[in-house]
């Protein structure tokens, strides 16, 4: 199969690889030779023995050894030594991901999609984008006069802005399939996300972090690296549950949480 990447975290395949591969290569060389034979009669008239020579020519290639690359031999190797890697072959979904236990790897065929709530807060896509953009028109509505609609306060875009500014541009993507309960999530990092163009079929690869089971649940807004809530304050808005209408911003059992490899199609 030739992937097409929408997240690879190149930090997280390399140290995979060094330990599956026991270091990590850079470059890699392929040498390819071909013969060419030279045959004729020696003699008087053309009578005679026959005669063949062998020409040979050498040619060295050097590669650079590529992250698509580098994930290809992390899939051979995980599925070459499943138990080594703790790798789950997922053939039946509910009869697979059950097995699964935190530091387990998979890989996950389902459909994806950001919540709506997380693209909201994104800082290139949601209140960031929308509060600069504002910002750089409250000059020109002002200067119509009262009859445009008012913009809020310096403060106030000041304000959400600085909410936005410690959410980040990093995102969350949740994937489920029809034939199956089970849904898994996890954080993808800005720096390694490739095309945000997430909602649609993929398959999603990663190292199990949290197992949920039926009826537990995780806020997908105040998830770990994204800036907004202390531990403490994660764990009590945890423990207290959706609100009524808020369901769309957390994951619910039976569900994994990840920390995610590799989002490609």
């Amino acid at each position: 199969m030739l992937r097409n990447f929408l997240y690879l975290n190149e930090s997280t395949l390399n140290g995979y690889l060094s330990a599956l591969e026991n270091g990590l290569r850079t470059s890699a060389d392929h040498r390819a030779s071909k013969s060419n034979s030279i045959s004729g009669k020696a003699g008087l008239g053309g009578v005679g023995a026959e005669g063949e020579r062998l020409t040979g020519d050498e040619v060295n290639q050097s590669y650079t050894d590529t992250a698509e690359a580098r994930f290809e031999r992390f899939l051979a190797g995980v599925t070459e030594e499943p138990e080594r890697a703790d790798w789950i072959d997922i053939v039946n979904a509910d009869d697979d991901l059950p097995e699964a236990s935190r530091g387990s790897l998979l890989e996950f065929d389902c459909e994806i999609f950001v919540p709506q709530m997380i693209r909201a807060l994104s800082r290139s896509s949601g209140i960031g984008s929308v509060m600069t953009t504002m910002g750089d028109l409250a000059p020109f509505m002002n200067a119509l006069g009262k009859e445009t609609p008012s913009l809020p306060s310096s403060d106030q875009l000041g304000a959400l802005s600085a909410f936005s500014e410690r959410f980040g541009d990093d995102l969350v993507v949740v994937g489920e399939r029809d034939d199956t309960d089970w849904r898994v999530a996890g954080r993808l990092i800005a720096s390694s996300i490739r095309d945000d163009e997430f909602d649609g079929a993929a398959r999603v690869v990663g190292k199990v972090t949290q197992v949920l089971r039926a009826g537990e649940h995780k806020s997908l807004i105040a998830m770990p690296g994204m800036n907004l809530l202390s531990r403490e304050q994660r764990r009590a808005q945890e423990k207290a549950g959706p609100k009524d209408g808020e369901e769309g911003n957390w994951l619910q059992g039976p569900a994994l949480m990840l920390d995610i490899l590799a989002v490609y199609r």
